[in-house]
């Protein structure tokens, strides 16, 4: 499949990071404890490039060994050290392990946004605000990858990629079943479910969905199940903006007009070559995942939503963050720069869907033709998404244990084709009995 990168991402999604840091008060801890300084000047970091030194980089990135040619390339005085990961789980894990030793993390650490929290409380990242990563450096972003790297008011680091939801439908089963105008409402949504399953029992507009496309859902229906406040952390997916997602999901269950088939698995990849599941609801890095999947009967469309007006979500993305550990932060916000505006902004933007505003406005990549897509530049519907993201979204602070439950509760609710209502409930029941046993105050 050419969009390993992709499911990669969705992957670790579902399983990053459940364990824990054991103590909530380790947030207090300084970013630099260890004698490196907490901010400093576009001198300092000029100087530090030029002394040179060497950087420890953990990353799950197939190419990011490139970028770090390519920044030694230009600072031939500093040495990149590069450890591939299998993927974003097992480095959250490692640098937590770290961070509870007290030594032994690397400078630099890829983080998924939704592990920000987690790692963040947890002492695991520098503030990096004080190394001109501020509100003048955020207008490069997207606002929602920016916000993504940012926790109690501090920028941890830049953000690399970003996942804008955007809606992948089937236009030659639409065109079967009798749609002809692509959903723009959730009710035209549910009624194009009906059609599709009408037209075809073994086809479904979607599958039934794991928790990643379930919190994006939430979010994208204005759903703030999740809220943060130093220690203390409110849950409820009861929420207005949630339980319209839910009732919606749920009468779609209900109906079996769901596929039961998981996200992912060859079954699913089957299932969309053979023409029989009508949409993917995923992120903007998804557009160019379509290639095996397609002989040009995909397009690209917005997420509906309850009143016919663009409103999104982020599903997946990640950033660059700097450890707290880091004895060298002068260098690794010289390495933050090049990935931000530099050539190694170029690099990545060349994988998944970008971070950046101004490649936004690119011709080059704004009206690129897709072959999956018919000749649609979709793109410029991933641009719309980005445009519209819902503000106001916090993840929990131990969301990856979240999503490794989320099977058990809610999932299986889905399954088995019992309430989704009580299985989030189950679900909220799990994580606020988890939350106070690692010492936050949940619901409280």
């Amino acid at each position: 499949m050419k969009y390993s990168h992709s499911k990669m991402r969705m992957v670790a999604a579902l399983g990053a990071g459940a364990l824990l840091l054991g103590a909530v008060t380790a947030c207090s801890s300084p970013s630099g404890s260890d004698g490196s300084a907490d901010s400093g000047t576009q001198a300092d970091i000029d100087a530090a490039l030029a002394k040179g030194g060497t950087l420890t980089w953990w990353t799950w990135g197939d190419k990011d060994q490139e970028k770090a040619d390519a920044f030694i390339k230009e600072n031939p005085k500093v040495k990149i050290d590069v450890v591939k990961m299998d993927n974003p789980d097992a480095v959250v894990t490692k640098v937590q392990n770290a961070v509870k030793a007290g030594t032994g993390a690397p400078d630099l650490i890829p983080v998924e946004y939704q592990t920000v929290p987690q790692l963040a409380m947890g002492g695991a990242l520098a503030d990096m605000s004080g190394w001109g990563f501020d509100e003048k450096a955020g207008a490069d972003f997207i606002p929602s990858a920016w916000e993504g790297m940012q926790f109690g008011g501090k920028q941890l680091g830049i953000p690399l990629d970003s996942g804008p939801m955007v809606l992948i439908y089937n236009k030659e089963l639409f065109d079967a079943a009798g749609i002809t105008e692509v959903p723009k409402t959730w009710d035209e949504y549910a009624a194009a479910a009906a059609a599709i399953h009408t037209y075809d029992p073994e086809a479904y507009i979607a599958n039934q969905g794991d928790a990643g496309f379930m919190t994006s859902m939430m979010w994208a229906s204005g759903g703030k199940p999740f809220q943060i406040d130093g220690d203390a952390v409110t849950i409820n997916l009861t929420d207005p903006g949630t339980t319209k997602f839910t009732d919606l999901w749920s009468g779609m269950l209900d109906k079996g007009e769901l596929s039961t088939l998981s996200t992912w698995s060859d079954e699913w990849t089957k299932a969309l070559q053979q023409g029989k599941l009508g949409t993917l609801m995923m992120g903007g890095w998804m557009i160019t995942g379509m290639d095996d999947n397609s002989h040009g009967n995909w397009r690209v469309a917005q997420l509906p939503s309850w009143d016919g007006k663009p409103a999104s979500a982020m599903n997946g993305g990640s950033g660059l963050a700097v450890s707290a550990q880091s004895k060298n932060k002068a260098l690794a916000a010289g390495f933050l720069q090049f990935m931000a505006t530099g050539v190694g902004r170029d690099m990545q933007n060349t994988s998944g869907f970008p971070g950046t505003t101004k490649i936004m406005d690119d011709p080059a990549w704004l009206d690129r033709e897709f072959a999956a897509y018919d000749g649609q530049k979709a793109n410029q519907e991933g641009k719309t998404s980005a445009e519209n993201v819902l503000a106001g979204w916090q993840y929990l602070p131990f969301q990856g244990y979240a999503n490794n439950i989320f099977g058990d509760t809610a999932g299986k609710a889905m399954a088995d084709g019992t309430s989704l209502k009580d299985g989030l409930i189950a679900w909220q029941d799990d994580l606020v009995k988890y939350g106070n046993e690692q010492g936050f105050s949940v619901n409280k």
